[in-house]
């Protein structure tokens, strides 16, 4: 039987895949535009709105996860699993610390942490493994990702607002790009449905 062109990329991209990137983009989307027009947070917006982001981001996370249904042999999945529990984990230690320097350095070491898995996710390769349906996002997403957690704790100075403005800059940006992975994905697996 004749495959299709694109045959590795659809191997890799499950049907709902699309559904659980979405929830990723609108995460993201939401906590950015709160950002936006919060002008005065304070310490306890700060720590609330931060762990409320990095629990949110962990679920989607879990989520992505489980819908590419990784084979548990495969590493990327251990290193994407447990970059989610340490999102999760750094949620809740801001929401307990309700400091600006501890919910600055959590998000930050969080947001770092995602980013380096998404890294490695994206450049690792099992040997007879398809490519990923999400490479091309984990590489740009793990730079957002890093980029917002070098960024953090140079913020500290700026108070709550400043460092909701970077993070939420973090999150708009990353939440554009999952937006249009979700529609891409979802696009190719329509297009793939009438092949």
């Amino acid at each position: 039987m004749p495959q299709p062109i694109n045959a590795h990329s659809v191997a890799s991209n499950p049907p709902k895949l699309w559904k659980a990137v979405l929830w990723r983009a609108l995460v993201a989307l939401a906590f950015g535009l709160v950002t936006v027009f919060w002008a005065e947070p304070g310490t306890m917006g700060l720590c609330v709105a931060l762990a409320l982001y990095l629990l949110a981001l962990a679920a989607t996370e879990y989520l992505t996860v489980r819908t590419l249904a990784l084979p548990a042999s495969d590493n990327r999945r251990v290193v994407l699993l447990g970059a989610t529990a340490l999102l999760a984990m750094g949620g809740v230690a801001a929401a307990i610390f309700a400091s600006v320097v501890y919910a600055a350095w959590f998000a930050a070491a969080a947001l770092a942490i995602l980013g380096v898995a998404e890294l490695y996710s994206a450049l690792y390769k099992p040997a007879g493994s398809v490519k990923s349906a999400l490479r091309s996002d984990w590489m740009i997403s793990s730079i957002l990702g890093l980029g917002t957690g070098l960024l953090l704790p140079f913020f500290i100075q700026a108070g709550p607002h400043g460092l909701l403005g970077v993070a939420g800059g973090g999150a708009l940006m990353s939440g554009a790009l999952w937006l249009l992975s979700a529609l891409t994905l979802r696009h190719d697996g329509s297009k793939a449905k009438g092949q």
